[in-house]
């Protein structure tokens, strides 16, 4: 086989894949479909959208049905980018020594474990 063929081979097999990937996220616009994707349970996507884990407009809005709709491409990018699962914790009083921070070099190996 020619470094040609097999070029063409891999081009042909990425443009299949590129498909299935489109078919698969354009299927994300329910609850049961974005917790399948994510692996998680639909009560869970509920407690992302109460806790703002999930920003209405930028990963969902409400249909003309008044349902909660995906945006199939913004649920991808909160799968792969994991800093919804850092939370920074504050006490509810505002003395700025209650705020518990974390240094740059602290959540880059805190998201590294995560990972």
């Amino acid at each position: 086989m020619t470094i040609e063929s097999r070029l063409e081979t891999m081009q042909n097999q990425l443009s299949n894949l590129i498909e299935l990937l489109q078919i698969s996220i354009s299927s994300l616009h329910t609850k049961k479909a974005v917790a399948n994707f994510l692996g998680k349970s639909q009560k869970t996507i509920d407690n992302y959208i109460k806790n703002e884990s999930f920003i209405k407009g930028k990963h969902y809005f409400i249909n003309s049905n008044g349902k909660v709709e995906f945006i199939p491409i913004a649920i991808v990018e909160f799968k792969k980018n994991p800093l919804h699962k850092i939370k920074v914790i504050e006490d509810s009083k505002e003395e700025e020594t209650n705020i518990i921070r974390v240094s740059e070099t602290t959540s880059n190996i805190l998201k590294g474990v995560i990972n």
